[in-house]
């Protein structure tokens, strides 16, 4: 019981720390992920727009400072968080002719990256929802390192013309392919192979970019791989803390549960002289004296008690740890016989048709106890099958296995709706607890006790809700 309790915390921890890692690693992975698709969303979107990057040679040739470069050249400048402008929610640009470079001289000066006092922020690209991407803008060494390929549309979608001169392993019908695929999606932007491609409208037509992002995907895997390699490094770290930390944890329980035991098997011992001098002495006042109805639930009930605290010191003991039952191979059929016998008397009194079938076969358990579980399915099933009913026991070979089958026919208002709540302790469908069967509902759980410190499997099932059917699977 300790060592199911102690497995049981693990299993509860583990699981725990294991939805935690996983959802750190999405979260991670994820948070990345996005950063990474809506970078090279932008990167696109700003290359489709333009039609590419600006000349920036031709810039330097004509004598302009970067410095001096218009906010409309969005390729250049660093771009400070705090000073960027707004968009009002219908998508009009609150400070547009600021962003363009319109207006006066004046105006147009005080616009101009760098300087100090700026006002107007990176243009605003809006997005389908009509947000605008506050972006920082690239320098030309960051659009130097942009591989893509461009590919325009005319006003009927079809293919105009391509440019590959930013990229070598695309070849103009590459190109054109990609081109065709993606017109095809008839979505303003997605990914197809290692590329990321956006659509935008532009001189009565349509311009699509097409940047490499397999270097963004590699790093995506690889932060991937890397975050689920420390998860598990963590996990099994956590999993033997873990597990040198529950025996502490339970250590009050299962304390408890080790002076339950010592309770229950001492006053089981104790119990057992008492009562067998109440038999003895009932037994003797009916000699004298006649039997009378007081004389008979004195040793109904007496018999009853005793049999509880039989059924208590059965559970106490195959509960321990350390038990171990010594096995040997045995003739099943033959002690199928020896233990049905008791009951044959108590059946036909309630002429109930008793059928024992005693097959030859040998099995390896533990020969008393195995008798035991017998003898609690064969009192179980007199008490409660109704008057005429039937009683079968039998078994026979299932592969490896021997299976001990025991059935008989019930009331249908016993039907239970999960049988498997007959083997739990004390567990009574008599609510009210009468007694008019003569149960004390921790036969059956003895009977599961038995089977499991055998190694063996008991399972319970309904036959059409006419019978109910105990099925205790054993090794050969």
């Amino acid at each position: 019981m300790v060592r199911e309790l102690q497995v049981k915390f693990v299993k509860t921890a583990m699981t725990a720390i294991t939805v935690l890692l996983l959802a750190v690693i999405c979260a991670i992975c994820g948070i990345y992920s996005v950063g990474v698709y809506r970078d090279a969303r932008w990167t696109a979107q700003m290359l489709a727009e333009h039609g590419g990057a600006p000349a920036f040679d031709d810039m330097k040739e004509a004598g302009r400072d970067p410095d001096e470069w218009e906010s409309d050249d969005w390729f250049y400048g660093d771009w400070d968080p705090d000073d960027r402008y707004e968009d009002d929610l219908d998508g009009t640009d609150t400070d547009d002719s600021a962003s363009k470079g319109t207006g006066t001289d004046e105006e147009s000066a005080d616009s101009q990256p760098g300087e100090e006092g700026r006002e107007a922020g990176p243009p605003s690209h809006k997005g389908e929802n009509g947000a605008s991407f506050f972006r920082r803008r690239m320098s030309p060494d960051d659009v130097m390192a942009v591989r893509y390929f461009l590919v325009n549309y005319n006003a009927e979608n079809a293919v105009e013309s391509t440019d590959t001169a930013n990229i070598y392993s695309v070849t103009d019908e590459e190109a054109q392919e990609y081109g065709l695929r993606a017109a095809k999606r008839a979505k303003e932007s997605g990914i197809l192979g290692n590329f990321f491609y956006y659509i935008a409208e532009r001189d009565g037509g349509r311009t699509a970019a097409f940047i490499d992002v397999s270097s963004q995907i590699s790093a995506v895997l690889s932060v991937v791989v890397i975050s689920l390699v420390i998860a598990a490094a963590a996990w099994v770290l956590m999993f033997i803390f873990v597990s040198v930390l529950s025996r502490r944890a339970i250590a009050p329980i299962a304390e408890n549960i080790v002076r339950q035991k010592q309770f229950v098997t001492n006053a089981g011992h104790e119990l057992k002289t008492p009562l067998a001098i109440i038999l003895t002495n009932t037994e003797a006042l009916e000699l004298f004296n006649g039997e009378s109805k007081w004389t008979r639930n004195i040793k109904a009930q007496t018999k009853r008690l005793s049999g509880l605290m039989q059924n208590l010191l059965t559970l106490s003991k195959m509960d321990e740890a350390d038990l171990k039952l010594p096995m040997q191979y045995f003739d099943l059929g033959e002690l199928i016989k020896e233990a049905a016998a008791p009951f044959e008397v108590p059946a036909q009194e309630k002429k109930l048709e008793f059928i024992i079938e005693t097959p030859q076969i040998k099995v390896n358990a533990n020969r008393d106890t195995i008798g035991q579980l017998i003898g609690i399915l064969l009192d179980n099933a007199v008490k409660y099958t109704p008057e005429g009913g039937k009683i079968t026991l039998t078994a026979f070979s299932e592969g490896k296995y021997a299976v001990l089958r025991q059935a008989n026919t019930i009331d249908p208002s016993d039907v239970e709706e999960n049988p498997e709540k007959l083997f739990d302790r004390f567990y009574r469908r008599d609510e009210a607890r009468t007694q008019k069967k003569g149960g004390y509902g921790i036969g059956l759980s003895a009977a599961r006790a038995i089977a499991a410190a055998n190694k063996a499997q008991i399972s319970v099932c309904y036959n059409e809700q006419e019978s109910i059917v105990f099925d205790v699977k054993m090794m050969l």
